[in-house]
């Protein structure tokens, strides 16, 4: 008897949904078998009972499956049978001679009263399943089955029954299916092992070995075991998972052991865009094939598969057997039977790649049922999901999230760190410089030289900026900087050009492919993005967007370049699938791959409109000059001044000029006079012939231009030629600004504020709420003038010192976006970083009786005004987030957010603990002094905002919400 086979699957239901599963999917990959089930049956006429045990008996095999409950009892039988309907399938599958699998449920498996038969009458059909089950133990064996093992014992059930009914082996001798193997691990690693790189301008082709190339990512992991999955990116999942105490840091090549310690069957990893999760996976079957799974911390002998889950075609009724029979079969062209043959061999290591890239949240809920069923069914395998977390934890049909059960160990990839990042540098440029010469030597000698260039370039540069920072820690975009530099022989000298170049790299990546873009031109790529990235960045914060929200428009332009292959639909699933610069984020959202591609690409589409002649270039200009100041638009309006022929700065200027934040925003205005292609004098020389009484407003605008007529040179000549009423003018600006202009630094551009010098009771008043004994008593302190920063340190200004000095590591988040913005003051750093900047600078951190006599200006209460909210961000009005500087209403000496915002290092060296300042130690054993910290942050109590009030801490502690601002003796 030989042929294709039909299995009969009885079982009560509802307490058996999940085993019926694993039993269909254990027939379908028995051999050539289909398996008859209720659930599959479709309308018909007749009986429901006369329908089943009709099946029941034309099938070839009848297997059963019997848990705690007896199930339901049709009506119409004869007086006193009460027989379920799995006994009358069973009784006809007997009479038709039919051969019967019975598996029984180990009865040492734990069970509650909701897994037996609902009242009334639980106990009386317990009884008749009693019975039931004496009935066919006289007739067969039954086979006792866990959770773990059911599928595994009716596929054994199965063959041996197939291997008895058609006299021969059911399965090929071993040697076969190891030579088979042998060829599958051949194949898989051609397919798998190398990555083609590819250049832009130089059409570099090198096949490099993607096992010499990789770093060994790290990851967070969540132990928490609860599911819940909101997480933004991995530092967000990282600092979530951190206040648990429930985020230990493993390399992925370390996560099954991890898993395994803490009784995780199966790995799911997360990560953004180009963070390496594919080639985790890869590396993982490189390793597993070459080394041995052991080396992982896996049972020896696991065979890899990896298989996409976009591929996946049915997950209600695909088997995972059927799935990588026929992925193999179509990717590397083994037999039709190797799939079902390794499947049955078990031990595999399955790499399921890509959750997010299933089409939407339903459909990506049922595929992470079915990898669910995967474990289940096939518990001496181990599964490994990838998704980005713009795909995880995302509601589907209301039912469930589209996350994966607590048998998945969830772990988070973290950004490359700067060793990381030099050792990629350092591989990338080996590995491509001796596959294009044979004489390793000299190869190797090239490739030191360049990787050593790169690394000096990333480290010294303009591209040490924290946009660029952001990039660095994304393997694809290192990739891309590193193919760039090649190209060239250089990274370009101005973030402009590198995001020029970057997205030339990644466009030009369709024309390779000849796919539907091979006709399409660079340039006009660029063009048809251009607007998409405009329409973005037109709400604050906004990076992704459907696509039925970009079509509108994207259509237009579409038929500008000449696009023919399809509508804008079928736009963004290209650029998505081929060019890696657009990317899918989850259920049909699109966004750029880093916001600097957004930012660059929109600066592109303004800077084109506005060099339209008439009203478009003039609706333009107003709108970017509104965004003045606003720290979302800065590095579009630094983008947009970079490009030239023909500069559009000084039209750009004339309308920047006559806004309010113009006067607020010197540091911008600095960094724009260094940006631009070509300075215009003429728009700040308009603005100083303006003659208006009484104008405040207008005043300190003129005063912003004087500032900016100075960095271009030739104030002097202008004030000579405007003599007469600018010095009047700025005479009564003086006046009624209550103070001197602010002194500006040399080299970090921070601007200075005169603090005149006094007397003050330093320390808490007698009954402060929420004051400490160290604030107390008070003492009478006298304070020399001296000069304060405006605002604690930004960013730029930072910037500025670690583009002079090279080897200076950037702070502890310079990456991080919601911490690396150009007017938000420079966090992470250390008491020695913040004293090395102030060095630099030609100053010095505030000792903690200049910072609390400058913090009070003239007061004498907790807070240098009682509205709290007005004058500082802290943990009750921040939104949880850290703002720009100079959004608080500032003291009466000109001083803004010396309360809120982030705490400030002191000069001061503090005892070992609090504690010692209380009862120093009379040995004298200090060997590491704390250094104080005052003024409270983003994150912090109200209570802990308060002038007196300090804390100490190590000099090399990092937060982000700890910064300083820096000070100058008047004598200099």
């Amino acid at each position: 008897m030989t042929g294709h086979y039909r299995v009969f699957i009885s079982s009560t239901y509802l307490d058996n949904v999940k085993r019926r599963e694993v039993v269909v999917e254990a027939v379908e990959r028995a051999g050539p078998m289909t398996a008859v089930c209720m659930e599959r049956f479709t309308a018909n006429d007749r009986p429901t009972v006369e329908v089943c045990r009709s099946r029941a008996a034309e099938c070839d095999v009848f297997v059963g499956i019997v848990a705690h409950r007896y199930g339901w009892e049709p009506e119409g039988q004869a007086t006193g049978e009460g027989k379920s309907i799995s006994w009358l399938e069973y009784e006809a599958a007997r009479e038709a001679g039919r051969p019967c699998l019975m598996f029984e449920i180990d009865p040492a498996v734990p069970f509650t009263l909701a897994d037996l038969d609902a009242e009334p009458g639980r106990w009386a059909k317990a009884e008749k399943l009693a019975r039931f089950k004496a009935l066919y133990a006289g007739h067969q064996l039954p086979g006792i089955f866990n959770e773990g093992n059911l599928g595994l014992m009716v596929h054994q059930a199965l063959l041996e029954w197939r291997e008895r009914c058609e006299g021969k082996p059911v399965l090929p001798p071993t040697p076969r299916l190891e030579t088979e193997l042998k060829r599958y691990g051949e194949e898989a690693l051609k397919a798998h092992g190398t990555l083609l790189l590819s250049g832009f301008k130089t059409k570099l082709r090198v096949p490099i070995d993607l096992e010499e190339l990789y770093i060994p990512l790290r990851a967070t992991s969540d132990l928490r075991g609860h599911g819940t999955a909101a997480f933004a990116d991995a530092r967000h999942a990282k600092e979530e998972l951190q206040k648990e105490g429930r985020a230990p840091e493993v390399s992925l090549l370390d996560a099954f052991r991890l898993a395994a310690k803490v009784k995780r069957g199966g790995l799911v990893i997360l990560g953004e865009p180009g963070s390496g999760k594919t080639t985790h996976l890869k590396q993982l079957l490189i390793c597993s094939l070459k080394e041995g799974s052991e080396k992982l911390g896996l049972r020896a002998g696991m065979v890899p598969v990896l298989l996409p889950l976009r591929g996946l075609d049915d997950p209600e009724r695909e088997t995972v057997g059927h799935f990588i029979e026929r992925h193999l079969n179509e990717q590397l062209g083994l037999s039709s039977h190797f799939g079902k043959k390794l499947l049955e061999r078990g031990n595999l290591l399955l790499l399921f790649d890509g959750l997010d890239e299933v089409a939407n949240p339903e459909r990506r809920e049922k595929v992470a049922r079915w990898v669910e069923r995967v474990l289940t069914a096939h518990s001496n395998c181990w599964p490994v999901v990838t998704c980005r977390f713009a795909g995880y934890g995302e509601q589907g049909t209301g039912r469930s999230e589209v996350r994966l059960n607590s048998k998945f160990l969830e772990l988070h990839i973290q950004p490359l760190r700067e060793g990381q990042t030099e050792d990629f540098v350092r591989k990338w440029y080996g590995l491509v410089e001796c596959g294009l010469d044979p004489d390793s030597e000299s190869a190797s000698r090239l490739a030191e030289k360049r990787a050593g260039e790169l690394i000096a370039t990333l480290r010294s540069h303009d591209l040490r900026t924290a946009r660029v920072a952001e990039m660095t820690g994304n393997p694809l975009l290192l990739a891309n900087l590193c193919l760039v530099h090649r190209d060239h022989g250089r990274l370009p000298k101005d973030r402009r050009r590198l995001y020029d170049e970057c997205v030339d790299v990644l466009l030009e990546r369709w024309r390779e492919r000849q796919g539907p873009l091979a006709s399409v031109e660079v340039d006009q790529a660029k063009r048809a993005l251009q607007p998409i990235a405009e329409w973005l960045h037109q709400e604050k914060g906004r990076t992704r967007a459907s696509g039925a929200e970009l079509e509108p428009v994207l259509e237009p332009v579409l038929k500008l370049v000449r696009w023919k292959a399809g509508g804008a639909k079928e736009f963004l699933g290209t650029v998505r699938d081929e060019s890696g610069l657009l990317t899918g984020w989850g259920s049909d959202q699109f966004g750029f791959m880093h916001l600097g591609f957004q930012e660059y690409l929109a600066a592109s589409e303004m800077r084109r409109r506005a060099a339209e002649a008439g009203e478009k270039q003039g609706a333009v200009l107003e709108s970017l000059a509104r965004s003045y100041g606003e720290s979302w638009w800065q590095e579009v309006l630094l983008l947009f001044v970079a490009m030239s022929n023909p500069s559009m700065f000084g039209p750009l200027m004339r309308e920047v000029v006559k806004q309010p934040s113009f006067a607020g925003h010197r540091d911008l205005l600095g960094l724009l006079l260094e940006e631009a292609a070509e300075r215009d004098a003429e728009p700040f020389v308009e603005l100083l012939r303006q003659k208006e009484e009484n104008n405040l407003s207008l005043w300190g605008r003129q005063r912003a231009a004087l500032e900016a007529l100075e960095r271009i040179g030739g104030r002097e000549e202008l004030e000579k030629e405007l003599a007469g009423t600018l010095q009047s003018q700025f005479q009564d600006w003086l006046v009624r600004a209550g103070g001197a202009p602010a002194i500006v630094t040399e080299k970090g551009g921070v601007e200075l504020m005169l603090i005149p010098g006094g007397e003050f009771l330093m320390g808490s008043l007698p009954g402060e709420s929420d004051s400490l004994i160290v604030e107390k008593p008070q003492r009478r302190v006298t304070v020399s003038p001296f000069l304060l920063s405006r605002y604690p340190v930004t960013n730029e200004q930072y910037g500025r010192y670690l583009k002079e000095n090279p080897h200076i590591k950037a702070p502890r988040h310079w990456g991080d976006r919601r911490f690396n913005q150009a007017r938000q003051p420079v966090v992470g750093v250390t008491w020695d970083e913040a004293m090395a900047y102030a060095a630099w600078d030609a100053a010095k951190l505030p000792t903690e009786a200049e910072w609390e006599y400058a913090c009070r200006a003239g007061t004498t209460a907790e807070r240098y005004e009682a509205d709290l909210d007005a004058i500082a961000w802290h943990g009750g009005n921040s939104g949880f987030r850290l703002h720009p500087v100079g959004q608080k209403r500032p003291n009466a000496w000109g001083l803004h957010e010396m309360l809120g915002s982030v705490n400030e290092w002191c000069s001061d060296e503090r005892g070992h603990s609090v504690q010692h300042l209380l009862a120093p130690d009379p040995a004298g054993l200090d060997p590491m002094p704390f250094r104080a910290i005052r003024g409270g942050g983003w994150h912090s109590f109200a209570r802990d905002c308060r002038a007196a009030a300090g804390r100490a801490t190590s000099p090399d502690f990092t937060d982000v919400a700890l910064g300083f601002r820096i000070a100058r003796d008047t004598a200099r």
